[in-house]
């Protein structure tokens, strides 16, 4: 059996897969460990919108969250405790690419060809089943603006984040203003001499209570495993019962109000109040949570420009009527999520490549499987994303199905 990742994803198809049995496992991970995203995205702030106590497995509840939202070392810390207690790091094959998968009707298996990611050299081993868990946020979306890579000083997307860029007084340009940006200007904002941030579409925001959980609080759910099922329990049925997915539903209106009255509390200046306004419908983009960011662009050393870049020069962004000279630059341009599998070649049973079934509509049964592509899954494929809640209840859930499968497949006749 094969495992692409070894974030949430391939753990959990791993202990699915282990819980039947099935224990001759490798997980192909191109970074040195477990983590997926939470290994990739280091950036200041990078945290979790999602509240720490669902998001998290249901097998492998954790009492000793810190705060209501966890941040990325302690989700990274949290992931690498499963694959320890789960013992998953022996099936880990890390520092390894997965060029491309073909099937071999011969052998009624899968060739994987895979890459060395150090020393650029190939390998390959074949595998009856073959899980892929790669998710949506491992392929950063580059902008394509003109001039870009002439920049002298550093470029950094923010899951690519170089710890050893110090941007301590720097004149830094941030662009883009979705999730990985609400978090990192507030926290470049206390260090940058100036950040200015270059926005295309203001998002919809709603409030984070982000804090700290009191010594009672941990205390209880330390004392008492099902204090934090509980939580657990009342956090996913909050998330579902608030979620609205109609433009219709009376809920999106009462959600927009929220964040309408969130502006108009955080942000006193009518003309940034303004350019931070939508005027698109709630909810037709992704809805960000967010606690310092409203704050952060009111601060003196801080600057929202909506005027499109035209380019970028070697030491200057470029809009319509402005020049901004800066030191840095931080693509916050998000991911390449509707390019399932990027980077990854499948070749199926009748030679077609799995891209091009695909075309510019992927899809798969119930976002796991695809005709053609035997003993090959998916979790979080195609249209598995969800308007709100954890997407490990989907993940979790995608791996029991692909055990069940491996289980029936493992019987006689199967």
């Amino acid at each position: 059996m094969a495992i692409i990742g070894a974030g949430f994803g391939g753990l959990a198809a791993a202990v699915a897969l282990r819980r039947i049995g099935v224990d001759d496992i490798f997980i192909i991970e191109r970074s040195d460990g477990v983590g997926g995203t939470w290994r990739l995205n280091t950036y200041p702030g990078a945290a979790c919108d999602i509240q720490s106590h669902l998001y998290s497995f249901s097998f492998a509840p954790n009492r000793d969250w810190t705060r209501t939202y966890a941040h990325q070392p302690e989700i990274l810390a949290y992931l690498e405790s499963v694959a320890d207690e789960f013992d998953l790091n022996r099936h880990l094959l890390t520092g390894t690419r997965v060029r491309s998968i073909r099937w071999n009707p011969k052998i009624q298996q899968w060739s994987l060809d895979l890459e060395s990611v150090s020393s650029g050299s190939g390998f390959g081993f074949a595998a009856d089943v073959v899980v892929s868990a790669v998710g949506l946020f491992g392929e950063p979306k580059l902008p394509d603006i003109a001039g870009l890579c002439a920049f002298a000083g550093p470029v950094m997307h923010t899951s690519r984040w170089d710890a050893g860029v110090d941007l301590t007084g720097s004149r830094v340009a941030v662009i883009g203003t979705g999730a990985s940006a609400v978090q990192v200007v507030p926290e470049l904002a206390k260090i940058a001499a100036h950040v200015t941030v270059f926005q295309r579409t203001p998002p919809w925001m709603v409030p984070k209570d982000d804090r700290p959980f009191t010594a009672a609080e941990l205390a209880r759910f330390r004392r008492s495993r099902w204090a934090s099922k509980r939580e657990r329990w009342r956090l996913w049925k909050e998330q579902h019962d608030f979620t609205a997915l109609r433009v219709d539903d009376p809920l999106v209106a009462g959600r927009q109000g929220i964040a309408e009255d969130f502006l108009q509390r955080k942000v006193s200046d009518p003309a940034l109040r303004a350019a931070l306004t939508p005027d698109y419908p709630f909810r037709c983009k992704r809805v960000l949570l967010g606690s310092d960011y409203y704050a952060a662009l009111q601060r003196d050393n801080t600057d929202l420009v909506t005027e499109p870049i035209v380019e970028i020069t070697e030491s200057a962004v470029v809009t319509g009527s402005r020049v901004t000279d800066v030191d840095a630059v931080v693509l916050a341009t998000g991911f390449q999520t509707n390019h399932y599998l990027a980077g990854i070649e499948v070749i199926g049973a009748d030679g077609q490549s799995l891209h091009e079934r695909w075309g510019e509509d992927p899809s798969a049964y119930l976002g796991v499987a695809v005709s053609g592509f035997p003993n090959f899954f998916m979790l979080y494929g195609p249209n598995t994303n969800q308007g709100g809640n954890s997407i490990g209840y989907i993940r979790e859930a995608g791996a029991r199905l692909v055990a069940h499968a491996v289980a029936q497949h493992a019987r006689p006749g199967g």
